[in-house]
Formats: structure tokens, C-alpha cells, sequence
């Protein structure tokens, strides 16, 4: 085939196994399929479960599967948060240990919030099997306080383990201003609040604030959620000059069902992925429980994968943002290539 067209519409690599595969029988069938995920894993993912956590995990794959969806990263995993949806011994991590030793398709990261600094409820998350953290900061503005909170003495520790483990943390570090109806996004979330309480500052000290700390911690590994809401430009120039940063692609990387991505930004954002293709993880910011709208979340997983296949992605660009990626930094083990969601031999 055309390289100049192989470039922009890549084939799957079993197109060009059946011009020779077994005399070249089937060659031409299924010439059309672009590359596929072998599965997908989810690095941003909700615990909305009060009861039953296992019911709802057991329900939410019985239909994902069908997606490829392979393992769902939970990012609520502190004791606060576990009292709610695991357990009634608020400083336990038993049951959600146990949930995640016996259901490869579940792992969870260490949430402390931003009065958590210790670094022991961090080393005793690790030991019962988390594989980073996540960390929050639009705390810091809806409760008025300062941008640059994670940066004071008192998380010095924690950080420090960070860089000696080599840890993951997803990262929502900045909040759009503006609505986002696209995605369901309101006008000044959380700055309303934030403007009430006396918050002068603005997402570039709280970016900055994010940067610091990459910076001074260059062994872990740095995953700004929803891209930062900053674009590509923007992101290429974080990238270039911190090689420790990553983004998730959840809310900003979205096509809504039935829309098609408007080729020159399909042709800028997938060249975007394919030059830096090593720092880009799949994620959705969808929940699993009762408490979440289950139609909401499904739309949303879809929309997102949406998102990555309108890119028409080469297979091995696809595979490093599909699972890939999130297997390296979180240590995961390969998921089973089982053909996930294939009802055909």
C-alpha cells in the first residue's frame, strides 16, 4: 500500500499478514479494519458504591467488556472515602485489598486530600496494594486557600516517597472557568465558590504550583488529569520541558456518540498523540455504583474511546495509550489478550 496513505489511515497489521498468510487465501478480506486495542485501561475511574462495591464492579464489566475494557483504575482509595463505599472501619483497607487481590480487573490509588501530609496512611495504602495516588487541588479553590498548599514542608514526606518509590499520581491540578456543555461542564466550577471565599489566584499559579513539584521530584511520575485543561500547544511545551509529566485523556478527550471529530483537529491532536504517544493515558472520569448515573457513565466510557479511534492512531500508538502506558507506570500485569468484546471467531 500507498506509505503516504498507510500514514494518515493505518491498517490493522492482520490486513497485511493475509497477502501471504496461507498462500495469500484471504487475501483482501477485512482489507478496510484500521488498528484496534487489544483492550483498554482506564487510569481515572469513581467508586460511587455505598454496598456491594463487587455487585456493581461485576455489572459495570458484564457490559464494558463488550467496550474492552480490561481493568478500571479506582482513584478514591482513602480510608475517608472507603468508610462510604467498602467499609465501616474508617482507617481499614482490607476489604477493597482483598477486592483488588481476587479482581485483576480492579486497582486502586491512595486519595489523600489535602489535609492528609502523613506519610504513613501512604506507605500503609501502598502495602495493601495501591499503585499510586491521586491528589485533588480544586480544594484549594473552593475553600479560598492558597495555590501552592502541596508545595509546603508538611508534604515533603510524602513527596519523597513518590520519588523513591517512582509512583504514579494522577493529578487534577486546574479548573476551566468556562461552561463546557459539550461534556456537561458548568460555568465557574468550583471558582464561584472559590471567588466567595477570597481566591485572588488563577490556574496558572496552580499549574505552576503542579510544575515545581514535578520538577523537584524527577523520579515519579506526574499525570495531569483532564489535560490540564490547556491545549496542545500548551501541553507540548509542559512536555518538552518536564519529562515526567503525562495527562489522562478523560472530559477533554470526548467525541459524543455519532459525532465526527472535524479533521483539522483530528489531524492536529493525532499528530499531538503519535509525537508524544508515551506520556498519554486512557481515561474517563465515569464512576461504578448505584449512585452514579449508569447510562451517564456508559455514554461517557464510549465517548472517549470514541475520542481515541476517530484518531485512526498507528497500531502500535494505539496499543501505549490504550493499556500500554498505564501498565508501565502503574505496574500493572498485562491483561489476558482474550479478543474483549469480539462475538465472532
Amino acid at each position: 500500500m500507498n506509505n503516504v496513505y498507510e500514514d494518515a489511515y493505518p491498517h490493522s497489521p492482520d490486513v497485511f499478514e493475509r497477502e501471504t498468510e496461507d498462500g495469500g487465501f484471504s487475501k483482501g478480506w477485512g482489507v478496510h479494519f484500521p488498528p484496534s486495542e487489544r483492550y483498554w485501561i482506564d487510569c481515572h475511574s469513581h467508586v460511587n458504591a455505598k454496598t456491594d462495591f463487587v455487585q456493581y464492579l461485576n455489572e459495570w464489566f458484564d457490559w464494558a467488556v463488550a467496550w474492552r475494557l480490561a481493568k478500571t483504575i479506582l482513584v478514591d482509595g482513602h480510608p475517608k472515602t472507603l468508610t462510604n463505599a467498602f467499609s465501616s472501619d474508617p482507617f481499614s483497607y482490607d476489604q477493597l485489598a482483598e477486592v483488588v487481590k481476587n479482581d485483576k480487573r480492579a486497582a486502586f490509588l491512595y486519595a489523600p486530600g489535602v489535609d492528609t501530609p502523613d506519610p504513613e496512611p501512604l506507605i500503609e495504602a501502598l502495602e495493601y496494594g495501591a499503585k499510586g495516588l491521586k491528589l485533588w487541588s480544586p480544594t484549594f479553590i473552593i475553600e479560598g486557600r492558597e495555590p501552592d498548599e502541596f508545595e509546603h514542608h508538611k508534604w515533603e514526606a510524602v513527596f519523597k516517597i513518590v520519588n523513591d518509590r517512582q509512583l504514579p499520581i494522577v493529578w487534577h491540578v486546574t479548573q476551566r472557568m468556562t461552561a463546557s456543555p459539550y461534556t456537561g461542564g458548568s460555568l465557574h466550577a468550583y471558582w464561584s465558590e472559590g471567588w466567595k471565599k477570597g481566591a485572588k489566584y488563577t490556574n496558572e499559579d496552580l499549574l505552576q504550583s503542579f510544575l515545581r513539584i514535578a520538577k523537584t521530584y524527577p523520579n515519579g511520575h506526574f499525570i495531569g488529569a483532564h489535560q490540564h485543561y490547556v491545549g496542545w500547544e500548551r501541553l507540548e511545551q509542559i512536555f518538552e520541558e518536564y519529562p515526567n509529566t503525562y495527562i489522562d485523556t478523560s472530559v477533554g478527550g470526548f467525541v459524543r456518540w455519532g459525532d465526527v471529530m472535524h479533521p483539522h483537529d483530528q489531524k492536529r491532536i493525532r499528530d499531538f498523540f503519535i509525537k508524544y504517544t508515551d506520556r498519554i493515558l486512557f481515561g474517563t472520569d465515569t464512576g461504578i455504583g448505584k449512585s452514579a448515573h449508569k447510562e451517564s457513565c456508559r455514554l461517557g466510557l464510549i465517548g472517549h474511546i470514541n475520542f481515541i479511534r476517530q484518531l485512526r492512531l498507528p497500531y502500535a500508538e494505539l496499543q501505549k495509550v490504550s493499556h500500554q502506558n498505564a501498565e508501565r507506570l502503574f505496574r500493572l500485569e498485562p491483561s489476558s489478550d482474550v479478543r474483549m468484546g469480539n462475538i465472532r471467531p
